[in-house]
């Protein structure tokens, strides 16, 4: 797929272009593209971006919580010469250390029973975990996939 800055390119036009973009950068549809930056100089385009995608937590410390799905951001570039074609791009991967840290805070929260694993299908009642101090749950969606949630964010 080629990607090309339309001819009259305004820096307002940049997450459409970057949204285009999402074959080349091989991310996932449900990832969360977001503009910081566009830079045009007579040699070229650069537009940096940041995305968030969900990343799924399979350390054995994690007990139940064993398979939870949480989101990460990093960043990356597009870059395009003077005549508007894409001609390379970076992108940033997950910081390792980054998640090993998540994963420690995860498995520590299960430990001290600071997190409510929610059965299948059950519905959550974020007041009645704050009550009961606590403050995170995991709760399977459709695709049964497990997502950590804050109970103060209904």
């Amino acid at each position: 797929m080629e990607v090309v800055l339309p001819k009259n390119f305004d820096a307002r036009d940049a997450p459409q272009l970057l949204d285009k973009a999402r074959p080349v950068l091989q991310l996932p549809p449900d990832a969360k593209l977001r503009v910081e930056n566009v830079t045009r100089t007579t040699r070229g385009t650069r537009i940096d971006f940041t995305y968030t995608i969900a990343v799924t937590l399979d350390d054995g410390d994690l007990s139940e919580a064993a398979g939870v799905r949480v989101e990460v951001s990093s960043h990356g570039d597009l870059k395009f010469n003077a005549r508007g074609y894409l001609v390379g791009h970076d992108l940033e991967p997950a910081d390792p250390r980054q998640l090993r840290a998540i994963s420690d805070h995860v498995s520590k929260l299960v430990a001290n029973g600071q997190i409510y694993i929610a059965k299948k299908g059950e519905h959550v009642d974020p007041d009645k975990l704050r009550a009961q101090g606590q403050d995170w749950y995991i709760i399977e969606d459709e695709h049964g996939y497990k997502s950590l949630r804050r109970a103060w964010i209904a």
